[in-house]
């Protein structure tokens, strides 16, 4: 599968942060969506979270404190971090802008 950058959609997410979908779910099995979002300096997320999927991030730029079921995670480029399904998590800009590759896993 090859997918180049010109076939990725600009789009907002839920969370309203602009990011680049890759792949969509049912495109790969158990993948839910691929993408890649650019958060500014001053944005907090929500507290959410996802009962049937783990949450994957990758760091590539800028840096955030990720809070995880009551744990903090300071983040900064090539940090990997994995959200279980079922934890609440949020992330909080630290150096913007705080760029992440980002994935989900359906269980």
């Amino acid at each position: 599968m090859f997918i180049p950058v010109s076939a990725q959609i600009e789009e907002t997410s839920r969370h309203g942060t602009m990011k680049s979908v890759i792949l969509r779910g049912g495109v790969l099995p158990d993948v839910t969506q691929v993408a890649v979002a650019t958060l500014q300096e001053s944005d907090v997320m929500e507290p959410h979270q996802h009962d049937t999927m783990y949450e994957i991030y990758y760091c590539l730029e800028g840096e955030a404190t990720y809070h995880v079921a009551g744990e903090q995670h300071p983040v900064r480029p090539g940090d990997f971090l994995v959200v279980p399904p079922g934890a609440e998590h949020f992330q909080q800009v630290t150096k913007g802008p705080h760029k992440i590759f980002y994935w989900g896993i359906a269980v």
